[in-house]
């Protein structure tokens, strides 16, 4: 029994240790040294414990040609990160193939690194990268980084479709399934709510109720030269000339894409080093 029991507890823990061990900082094209590394990873677990988001840092030969994106993309996928219901998180990928930083947002951290931040982080961190100082230029990154974390999602930010540039949506926030489900049942309680009181207020409660038309009722035909005009409103909603019907890059824009997963995600490419 209590082998059984502990076996179960095992099976419980083992997909939580699991998750505890992802690697922080995966220097597979051994960029950084031993204290670098170490600096790096204090640096991303005090955004990840401060903010309860994912944060991961990448160097790799691996991408193929022009393929950072959905490489960093499916890295961040594919090997489990992101925290909460939204899988929030972001991946920063030094990739040694293309000569290019690229980083991949989820989640709430789509909105919080919209498309100026992006360019932000990758500028302040751009000299130090350029000249070989990997380790550095990481950790300017990512100190810009707690820098916007502390700030805030910026106020108007939105999402636009990265190819066509269609706005997506007004404000970052929307409604967890949870808040969903709390707000169609509602509705649903209130317009049976208002169905039932109607039924009742016109229903005939068992009784039935017949009208004499023979007694009660007359008929005449009018020759008056009387005329029914027909009329049909149309209304039309006005639509605002300054107002354009897709969104633009760069402001509080954060571009939005999928990935491989079917998972929207927002990021891009900096400069090539």
């Amino acid at each position: 029994m209590v082998k059984r029991f502990l076996t179960l507890l095992f099976m419980l823990l083992l997909p939580i240790a699991a998750l505890a061990e992802r690697p922080v900082v995966v220097d597979d094209a051994n960029l950084f040294t031993a204290s670098e590394e170490a600096q790096i990873e204090a640096a991303a677990r005090t955004i990840i414990d401060t903010y309860q988001v994912d944060v991961v840092v990448v160097t790799s030969y691996d991408p193929k040609p022009e393929q950072s994106q959905a490489f960093a993309d499916d890295y961040f996928d594919y090997n489990g990160y992101g925290v909460g219901e939204d899988e929030a998180g972001l991946l920063y990928l030094i990739d040694m193939t293309n000569r290019v930083p690229t980083i991949s947002t989820k989640g709430v951290m789509i909105d919080y690194i919209n498309d100026h931040r992006l360019n932000e982080l990758f500028d302040c961190s751009y000299d130090a990268l350029a000249s070989g100082r990997y380790g550095y230029s990481t950790l300017q990154l990512l100190h810009q980084l707690e820098n916007f974390m502390a700030e805030g999602i910026e106020e108007g930010s939105f999402r636009y479709d990265a190819e066509t540039g269609e706005r997506l949506s007004g404000l970052y926030n929307k409604l967890t399934t949870g808040e969903f489900i709390f707000s169609v049942g509602a509705g649903l309680v209130v317009m049976l709510a208002i169905i039932t009181a109607v039924s009742a207020k016109y229903q005939l409660r068992g009784q039935t109720y017949h009208y004499d038309l023979d007694t009660n009722a007359s008929f005449q035909v009018s020759t008056d030269d009387e005329k029914y005009i027909r009329s049909t409103v149309v209304h039309r909603n006005k639509v605002d000339s300054n107002h354009g019907g897709g969104g633009s890059g760069g402001g509080m824009g954060s571009s939005v894409h999928t990935s491989s997963s079917g998972s929207f995600h927002g990021g891009g490419s900096g400069r090539g080093f």
